[in-house]
């Protein structure tokens, strides 16, 4: 068995980022409900095609895909609710900074995929800071109460946890919108977007904490 602090060996190769595609659309939708700064025409800046919502590693080599294993109960110690419950956060801080392009984002990755996720989440926030949107998707309220978190496999070098429903995410009016916003009649002063989840998260542990290693959207378990 390999140390807590090294990734397992026997991890699966990872193609796409763990950014969901979904979540690329959302931003890309509300960003176009949302008043584009004066000299920006609304929808004036390209968006990510199909083709760019891969990260780096893109051109990684593929494997078969392993048999699903059926969702196992967490052995009822103080130790593995504690690593389960630290598990579940990870996750859970995943969906939160995701949406709200929190600046520590990229830290819930492992080192494994770190630099190519950050790269990913740079050029999103990039696009919603020259529309003048960052800050106040920043201020965002995000609600994970529909999301349901199952632990597929739970053992010390790697973990499998299928998170399931859906979340929802608000953005609340400027505080000082412009006279050219307050004139555009058809600009909502609130944005409210539901998004729904399937996928398997893969966690790696490293240094003593864990982190996200891979998502895998419409993963389902052997009937």
């Amino acid at each position: 068995m390999t140390s807590p602090a090294q990734p397992h060996t026997s991890a699966p190769a990872r193609s796409r980022s763990a950014i969901a595609p979904a979540f690329f659309a959302t931003l890309a939708t509300m960003a176009l409900m949302l008043p584009a700064p004066v000299g920006l025409a609304s929808g004036a800046l390209p968006w990510l095609a199909p083709g760019q919502q891969q990260n780096a590693t893109a051109n990684a080599s593929s494997v078969a895909p392993e048999a699903p294993a059926a969702p196992t109960a967490v052995a009822a110690t103080p130790k593995a609710k504690a690593e389960a419950e630290a598990q579940v956060e990870v996750l859970k801080q995943y969906f939160r900074r995701q949406m709200t392009l929190a600046e520590d984002f990229p830290q819930v990755f492992s080192r494994r995929v770190k630099d190519a996720e950050t790269l990913a989440f740079a050029t999103m926030c990039e696009m919603q800071r020259r529309r003048g949107l960052l800050e106040r998707f920043r201020s965002g309220q995000v609600d994970l109460a529909g999301l349901s978190f199952t632990h597929v496999t739970n053992d010390p070098d790697m973990a499998r946890i299928r998170v399931t429903g859906s979340y929802s995410f608000s953005l609340g009016p400027k505080a000082q919108p412009t006279d050219e916003q307050k004139a555009d009649a058809m600009a909502p002063s609130v944005v409210h977007e539901t998004l729904s989840e399937d996928a398997l998260f893969v966690l790696l542990p490293e240094m003593g904490e864990w982190k996200i290693y891979e998502r895998r959207e419409g993963w389902q378990p052997w009937p």
